[in-house]
């Protein structure tokens, strides 16, 4: 009789767990589709990534705290889990705490002029968390986030019985619990709305979409082209599938209401068919080829997001394809030639070198490890291509901006329109000096914990690197303002000569040549 009720007990205890698991299984949001005007015209330019949050960075509508200065900086923060997101972190403190040169203006840092971040992963951490809470997260990303033990949730999701919610609800998975820890520590209800309260910069949260190998960057072009709202989207569950590691997490999914949109499509959507060179046209050709794809609901009914680090751990790809957007539009790109003298793109690169240790053992280890190695190596080999891209890419932009501003006037703002110049600056670990606290901050796996003592190096070494690199700071020095009535075109006004007043200010930089600089 023991024996019999012993078996029952034990074929009744796993239901019961089920049932009580998806009592508290998360709520899971779904994206929303976009409002549809009276006039039938779906409210694209709503959407956070376009209308009023690309012109802020032409420089049409400035907002209350923009720099105004006559440049265009695009910063990236790479994968690597907490790792990648403390040095990320301390990168922002490092633009923080160099000034910008402002002429008769007050006194702005370098942070305050950037224009986009991106962030993928680990990076998407920092990104999302800055883009919301702005000076107040250099007070509180530590508490909240870089000295928490992440990885003690993820254990209790495969641990905790009240937490297999995801066992017996095909609609619920392990990256929607995440999601709800995110938003807890971190977000606490926030969306892409309140994201869009603060202006510019336009934070894109990065992740890979399974169905087609690529990367998804969360912005309005993207969300429009399924027809859906990205405003009311959570900042949680963005991050969450921008870090959403393969085997370990599962993915978030997104609807496409594309039908509702009766085939009409988002401005600066990729379409085929304008002046660029053969690398540009034929970014420019599979991108219009994947945009066609997202706004066909014969073609995807659904969009399945993962670790963004599978298809872009640089998070530069996604980078490249805002560049070429912008150039869709030849209004705008117009504008924001014709306020830009200087083009910055700054990656900061918290990924780990491979683990070639590996190649000493007679076992490579348990799964995770395998994965960890595989996906690393792999992800080390595409970024070097990515770099190279990144430079050609760059190049291509400056000449365009050039030649739009020089067809326009031989002087701008009192600038020769020539005066145009493209830099990239990659920071990564392997720029630290010390050799023995570049080897320790290198080998942290990748992971959501790490020691409090890593996660203050990184923070000190992310700052100093980015505060002490002589090509941002050159950036920052030569920096001029956009006038508030916009670019002056026209003969430059008469300077001082020697000796009848206050001497020009001396630009060295004038008519070099555009780089690409990988420091």
């Amino acid at each position: 009789m023991r024996r019999a009720a012993s078996r029952r007990c034990r074929a009744v205890l796993p239901l019961l767990l089920l049932l009580l698991a998806g009592c508290v299984a998360p709520r899971v949001p779904t994206n929303q589709p976009l409002a549809i005007g009276e006039d039938g015209e779906p409210a694209y330019l709503s959407n956070y990534g376009l209308g009023r949050y690309v012109s802020d960075i032409v420089h049409e509508h400035p907002h209350i705290g923009s720099a105004g200065a006559d440049n265009l900086i695009l910063v990236t923060f790479s994968g690597g889990g907490k790792r990648s997101a403390a040095f990320a972190h301390g990168a922002l403190r490092g633009l923080r705490a160099i000034p910008l040169h402002r002429p008769d203006a007050s006194p702005r840092s370098m942070l305050d002029a950037v224009d986009y971040i991106a962030g993928v992963s680990g990076g998407s951490f920092p990104a999302a968390h800055f883009g919301l809470h702005r000076d107040r997260s250099f007070a509180t990303f530590g508490e909240e986030f870089l000295y928490v033990d992440v990885n003690a949730y993820i254990y209790g999701i495969y641990l905790l019985p009240w937490r297999w919610g995801w066992l017996a609800d095909r609609r619920t998975g392990t990256n929607d619990y995440m999601a709800e820890v995110y938003d807890r520590l971190m977000f606490r209800g926030a969306t892409f709305a309140d994201l869009a309260r603060h202006g510019r910069p336009i934070v894109s949260i990065n992740a890979t979409d399974l169905a087609n190998g690529v990367t998804f960057p969360m912005l309005g072009v993207n969300f429009g082209l399924l027809c859906s709202d990205l405003n009311s989207f959570p900042l949680a569950r963005a991050v969450a599938a921008s870090n959403g590691f393969p085997v370990l997490f599962s993915p978030i999914s997104l609807r496409s209401y594309a039908e509702r949109c009766g085939g009409k499509r988002p401005p600066l959507a990729a379409a085929p068919g304008f002046p660029e060179n053969e690398g540009a046209a034929a970014r420019r050709a599979v991108l219009a080829r994947l945009h066609e794809v997202y706004a066909d609901p014969r073609q995807t009914r659904w969009v399945h997001l993962m670790d963004g680090g599978i298809a872009d751990n640089l998070a530069l790809r996604g980078m490249l394809n805002f560049l070429l957007v912008l150039q869709t539009d030849d209004q705008l790109f117009h504008r924001l030639a014709l306020g830009t003298r200087r083009i910055l793109v700054l990656s900061v690169d918290g990924e780990a070198a491979p683990p070639r240790e590996l190649g000493l053992q007679p076992s490579a280890g348990g799964l995770f490890t395998v994965l960890s190695a595989a996906s690393g190596t792999q992800i080390d080999a595409y970024n070097f291509e990515t770099l190279a891209l990144v430079q050609d890419q760059l190049r291509h932009f400056a000449d365009r901006v050039r030649d739009v501003r020089c067809a326009a006037s031989p002087m701008i703002s009192g600038r020769p329109c020539g005066d145009v110049r493209g830099d990239f600056v990659h920071l990564s670990l392997n720029n630290i000096d010390d050799a023995a606290v570049r080897a320790r901050l290198a080998a942290i796996p990748t992971g959501l914990t790490i020691p409090a003592a890593d996660v203050d190096a990184l923070v000190a070494n992310g700052e100093a690197l980015v505060r002490d690199n002589a090509t941002i700071r050159a950036v920052a020095a030569d920096a001029d303002i956009v006038p508030p009535g916009g670019p002056v075109l026209g003969p430059a006004p008469a300077r001082p000569q020697p000796g009848t007043g206050a001497a020009p200010r001396r630009n060295p930089r004038v008519s070099q040549p555009v780089t690409g600089s990988a420091q």
